[in-house]
């Protein structure tokens, strides 16, 4: 199958998982995080923030900013086609952009070098830790650039043989329930 419709078969097929099952596997997803030694040595998280049938992430800025972790989360810009990291150290820093995600209001990068721990959105993950995104191609463009830890948070059905392409690029870890 296309890239496009499969997209299009996932989303829908993740927006029909009951929301009572999705919070449980949200819940599991966040604690097997939390449990991680690169987490408790991380100074910076940089995740996305969970919009629609997402993998839940609030629960995770906010744990990270009461433990004294940086974090940041990616604002997309469209000339280059790009996302940069972008600290944000309150909710009061965020705004909903033209897609309706989040998006911090400021536009001052942070180096993804010091990037300890990405936690990356995914339609679904291949058991190597390649993924099917929304098909901007923003994090295939970014993840190079990150020497820290790439995480996917990825619900049970959704871990499944995908096609790969050579501009791709791979998590170390998927997290699932």
């Amino acid at each position: 199958m296309e890239k496009p419709k499969l997209r299009e078969k996932l989303r829908k097929q993740r927006d029909a998982v009951d929301p009572i099952l999705r919070q449980s596997w949200d819940q599991q997803i966040h604690n097997k995080f939390w449990s991680l030694a690169e987490y408790a040595q991380a100074e910076w998280i940089m995740l996305y923030l969970a919009f629609g049938s997402e993998v839940d992430t609030w629960p995770i800025l906010t744990k990270a900013w009461e433990q004294g972790k940086r974090v940041a989360v990616p604002k997309v810009c469209k000339y280059p086609q790009e996302i940069i990291a972008v600290e944000i150290m309150n909710k009061k820093e965020l705004e909903l952009s033209f897609w309706g995600i989040y998006e911090p209001i400021k536009d001052e990068a942070v180096s993804p070098k010091v990037i300890d721990i990405i936690i990356v959105p995914g339609l679904a993950f291949n058991q190597q830790g390649y993924r099917i995104g929304y098909g901007g191609g923003y994090y295939d463009r970014f993840l190079p650039q990150v020497s820290g830890y790439k995480i996917g948070f990825c619900y049970p059905p959704f871990l499944i043989d995908i096609p790969v392409f050579p501009w791709d690029q791979p998590v170390d870890l998927i997290i699932t329930p």
